[in-house]
């Protein structure tokens, strides 16, 4: 008998939709039969008429909530989609009604109604009346009663606060642009008389992308104002697109093409957080460490316990269990850190049931909506699930590594999107450098796209190393040239300029964000040119609005060099596979103990402690819709590349000699069919001779090293069409 108990116990908990719809009915059923007894009680028979004396006598006139409170049980339990509080609910529906039973009693003395709040409003009214006084007394009772049903119908009162004032400020707001549209024809009126031709006002209106483009050259071209040189008129196309791209309604995405974050409503278990405090303590003692749990601090992936460790305990003592905790809390990846501000130590155990954190939950957050810089990165969320939100302005570069599979990629995903939904395309633009070629490709269409080596319109992903390596020595150019620009103005940075060009009416500047994928692929191949350019602009871009986010999953010492990270103070590392890792990335252990697919360490500028977040999930599929509405808009890709010059690809100072040898070479390539350096230097003298025309020949890609391998490759029909055509 006792197994067949056990086993039905065990059907109705693998079957928790059947209960529910149990319940539902029972619910259902409940708030009609207890309305109909105290609304007629007269006609609900001896059962009714008791139901209706016990509760009026007991509630007063709060006993008509019941009803609604069975109702809303109902609905909870008939909607899978919200989740069950049984014992809470219960809880807030008995304050809820305490609550309204005190606050009808209050009504009924002061504003003299025919309401009553029962043996309970009678037994606690005079108490409150006695400590706060009358009227304070109805506040507190009023303001207590909103808040235990808004608990119970779960509605955040902060939010919903939030959300009337902020339809009020958008009220304020409609209201002036509407007062500044009777102000746009007389605006428009003035342009004709600083221009050599102007807008009519429908065309005004339209302002469509592209279109007004092929509008204003057309009319340039075909109707020239009277006394005007052509030669004078053939600039004015270029200035119209300008002021299109500005002038152009783009939109932001919305936050409603993500998923909803899973994480935003998270819930946990306090018993069975209690019960793993009480087994972390009772692990403890079994060593030998005696501590009390001061605090429980629930995430979405990790909960962390507070401890107070006994005086003379070190920290060490339990940093060096890590491993006997994870056994006893059959978890892994258990992480100890010190709070020095609350004098405790914590201990983060991953949870049994974690949660994703999306990127919608962060991006719809209050810090994110109201950071005011276009570079706001929504990294994550913390180990108590807050919104993580940081400037990349402020850091002013970032450095990320992590092994393969810990969340790297996905993280520089977030950090791309994050920028996209602040940021107009005329406002920031991304130079990626993808050496993999296989995460990037999503982003290469975007008008955001920016390459100093390209035109506008042939801005591309940066896949190449050697292009990657030209790319940044004239993003140099491009730094030295605002520094110019800037000095002339007599402003410090891109803000105070910015700022000027829109007192004077003058073209500001973008932000220029290079994101770097794997640095270890380009530090292979051309390691000197790459960490010239790195250094140059990151020890002065930031003030000129460039600013450079480097990735890698190898943190060695020769990819990650101490000039590096000299410039490099804001760091993000995920779960690394060793310490060695760890400590070149954060100069310090701790990565190692990470648990991978997001988790993460992120160590912000001039902090000497790194922060645990779970990194924000998006995936491709979400990413790409994003990606499309911004491509819908057909927005003008227009940027002016730097007129300088690079010096040959690879960035290395190509003399007039070994240019004058690369005939001669490729006869001798052709005629030997094998290159070597001792082949080069039998023939034309000097090992640095040898060595430039060798690396001239590598550059113009007619030898080739492939990774892993020390033998050169040779491109024979490039050769043979380099020598046909001379």
């Amino acid at each position: 008998m006792g197994k067949k108990k056990a086993k039905s116990k065990k059907q109705n908990r693998k079957n928790p939709e059947r209960n529910r719809e149990v319940a539902s009915l029972f619910f259902a059923l409940a708030a009609f039969i207890s309305a109909y007894a105290l609304i007629i009680p007269e006609n609900s028979g001896i059962a009714g008429k008791a139901f209706f004396n016990v509760m009026f006598s007991m509630f007063g006139t709060a006993a008509y909530m019941l009803p609604v409170i069975l109702f809303w049980f109902f609905i909870v339990h008939i909607r899978k989609s919200v989740e069950l509080r049984e014992k809470t609910d219960f809880l807030w529906s008995a304050l809820s009604l305490v609550s309204g039973a005190v606050m009808f009693s209050f009504c009924a003395l002061l504003f003299q109604l025919s309401v009553s709040g029962g043996w309970i409003g009678a037994q606690l009214y005079p108490f409150f009346d006695r400590l706060l006084g009358m009227w304070l007394a109805f506040s507190v009772v009023a303001v207590t009663f909103i808040f235990f049903a808004a608990r119970l119908l779960r509605i955040s009162v902060s939010s919903a606060l939030y959300n009337f004032l902020k339809g009020i400020k958008d009220d304020i707001q409609k209201s002036k642009a509407a007062k500044e549209v009777f102000r746009k024809p007389e605006i428009a009126e003035k342009k004709p008389d600083n221009k050599p031709f102007a807008f009519t006002e429908p065309e005004q209106k339209k302002l469509e992308p592209i279109k007004p483009n092929i509008v204003n050259k057309s009319e340039t071209e075909e109707k020239p104002q009277a006394g005007e040189k052509t030669a004078e008129s053939k600039p004015e196309p270029e200035k119209s697109e300008k002021v299109d791209s500005k002038t152009f309604a783009y939109k932001l995405p919305p936050a409603d093409l993500l998923p909803k974050d899973a994480a935003a409503s998270f819930e946990t278990d306090k018993e069975e957080l209690l019960q793993r405090a009480e087994l972390l303590k009772n692990t403890l003692a079994d060593f030998g460490i005696a501590a009390e749990v001061q605090d429980i601090i629930p995430g979405p992936v990790v909960t962390r316990y507070d401890l107070v460790l006994a005086p003379g305990t070190k920290i060490q003592a339990v940093s060096n269990i890590i491993d006997n905790l994870s056994l006893a809390m059959r978890t892994s990846s258990i992480r100890v850190v010190p709070i020095p501000e609350k004098a405790v130590v914590g201990v983060e155990v991953p949870n049994p049931d974690s949660v994703t954190v999306g990127l919608r939950g962060i991006l719809e957050s209050r810090a994110f909506e109201k950071s005011k810089s276009l570079l706001s990165l929504a990294l994550g969320k913390t180990t108590d699930g807050a919104g993580y939100v940081s400037d990349l302005a402020d850091m002013p570069h970032l450095l990320i590594a992590g092994a393969t599979g810990s969340g790297k990629s996905v993280g520089l995903h977030t950090i791309i999107l994050s920028i996209l939904y602040k940021a107009r395309p005329d406002e920031v633009k991304f130079m990626i450098i993808d050496p993999k070629r296989v995460e990037m490709p999503i982003y290469k269409d975007i008008p955001h796209m920016y390459n100093p080596s390209a035109p506008a319109a042939d801005a591309d992903i940066i896949t190449n190393p050697r292009e990657a390596a030209a790319s940044l020595k004239k993003l140099v150019t491009v730094m030295e040239d605002r520094y110019s620009k800037f000095a002339k103005e007599m402003v410090r940075n891109i803000e105070d300029y910015n700022n000027k060009m829109a007192e004077t009416g003058g073209e500001k500047e973008f932000y220029i964000v290079v994101v770097i994928d794997e640095l270890a692929d380009l530090m292979l191949v051309v390691q000197k040119e790459i960490e010239d350019s790195i250094q140059r602009l990151a020890q002065m871009a930031r003030a000129v609005g460039i600013h450079l986010i480097l990735a890698t999953q190898r943190p060695s010492v020769n990819v990650i060099t101490g000039i590096i990270k000299a410039n490099f103070p804001a760091r993000m590392s995920f779960q690394t596979t060793s310490k060695i890792d760890s400590r070149v990335i954060l100069d310090m252990l701790g990565a190692e103990d990470l648990m991978g697919k997001g988790d993460m360490l992120f160590l912000p500028k001039g902090e000497s402690r790194p922060t645990r977040l779970q990194g924000a999930y998006v995936s491709l599929k979400d990413a790409q819709k994003i990606i499309s509405f911004i491509n819908g808009q057909n927005f003008p890709r227009l940027y002016e590349p730097p007129v300088v010059e690079v010096e040959v690809q690879s960035g290395f100072n190509a003399d007039e000699k070994a240019v004058k040898d690369l005939i001669p070479a490729l006869k001798l390539i052709k005629e030997r069919r094998s290159i070597s350096q001792d082949l080069l230097k039998a023939n034309f003298g000097g090992s640095a001779r040898a060595t430039n025309i060798l690396s001239l020949l590598n550059v113009k890609g007619f030898i080739s090293k492939p990774e892993g391998t020390n033998k050169w490759q040779i491109n024979y029909d490039k050769i043979e069409q380099e020598l046909n055509g001379r």
